[in-house]
């Protein structure tokens, strides 16, 4: 099992495995968790241990042809679907799974696997599958062929229909421990300060520790985001000002933007929460906590509840099309009054 190349997660990894090993299979998975713990890289290891040539107790050996192909995307008998990969980048933050990939999909299953006895497909972001897309599977799920395995990739299992879910067999991912980020980081030639900084913004979140650690760029992005979060939160004019900055940068496609922004900022009243009660050492942005602790301060707990309720609010309005300045302005002027403003 140690040649899994999943970090963390050992529990599910023995479970996967010992399927492997004693050949009881189901045909379908649901893999849950936050995103970026590293579900995806779980469900292309478990088809690597599936397809491997080597002797079951040494699959995935991640040498053999096999297993290269898989981690290459390579292998004919391994399908994954996303959003990414139906629609426009344009169209992949609010387009569901169309029915049409589903019955694509569902005409792949049905065809015996090529070079293996398996046929794996790998259905990310799940919970994105349109109502017909949903029903389609549901009927190859009711009926899989013997040679099919199908995992399915979710953040929230409450997203699917318990007809679906009842179907597979539930493997739950958490995040991993900050330490087990940080020495994984550490292995991987980062020095041991960005490791532990990256650790703890990640949250556990190890595959999105990677992406930060590769792309000096990003964390430095974040960075940015947090420091621009702590001002907003330390003066309501400069928070008024940068509402409407990020509702232009909406308006302009730079969408993305104004999520981190909003989540940094989400991240920074729990970290006030943290600080209210006591429990600083749990808190996400520790290199501003001399700041974070000043603001914990004035408040109460009840007004920090208040001011993270209200930005999650306009999280879910963005979601579903409020306008966005009317979100954003909305947002900053429930926040809790500043020292300065008393």
């Amino acid at each position: 099992m140690s040649r899994w190349p999943v970090i963390g997660h050992e529990a599910a990894v023995t479970a996967l495995a010992r399927a492997v090993q004693r050949g009881r299979v189901s045909h379908a998975y649901l893999i849950s968790g936050p995103a970026g713990v590293g579900r995806r890289t779980l469900a292309l290891a478990f088809a690597q241990a599936l397809l491997c040539q080597a002797t079951p107790p040494d699959r995935p050996c991640g040498r053999c042809r096999n297993c290269t192909r898989v981690t290459r995307a390579l292998h004919p008998d391994v399908t994954v679907l996303s959003r990414e990969t139906t629609g426009s980048e344009r169209e992949t933050r609010s387009t569901r799974i169309p029915i049409e990939a589903i019955r694509e999909l569902c005409a792949t299953i049905a065809l015996r696997p090529l070079e293996s006895d398996w046929r794996i497909v790998v259905i990310d972001d799940a919970e994105w599958l349109s109502r017909e897309a949903a029903d389609a599977l549901l009927k190859t799920l009711e009926e899989p062929p013997s040679f099919a395995v199908l995992i399915l990739i979710v953040e929230d299992v409450s997203s699917l229909a318990e007809t679906i879910r009842s179907r597979c067999q539930h493997v739950r991912l958490g995040p991993v421990p900050v330490e087990t980020v940080r020495a994984a980081l550490e292995a991987r030639g980062i020095d041991p300060a960005r490791a532990s900084l990256i650790a703890t913004l990640t949250r556990g979140r190890i595959g999105n520790g990677f992406r930060l650690a590769s792309d000096p760029q990003a964390l430095a992005q974040y960075q940015e985001l947090s420091e621009a979060g702590v001002q907003m939160l330390t003066d309501p004019l400069t928070a008024l000002g940068r509402a409407r900055q990020l509702a232009d940068s909406f308006r302009r496609g730079r969408r993305t933007l104004v999520e981190a922004q909003l989540t940094v900022l989400a991240m920074l009243w729990r970290d006030l929460l943290l600080l209210r009660s006591g429990l600083g050492d749990r808190i996400v942005h520790a290199d501003q906590r001399a700041r974070l602790e000043r603001l914990a301060h004035h408040w109460s707990l009840a007004e920090i509840l208040h001011g993270l309720r209200v930005t999650c609010q306009a999280m879910v309005d963005l979601e579903t099309n409020v306008q966005v300045r009317l979100a954003l302005d909305a947002m900053v002027t429930q926040w809790p009054a500043t020292a300065r403003t008393r």
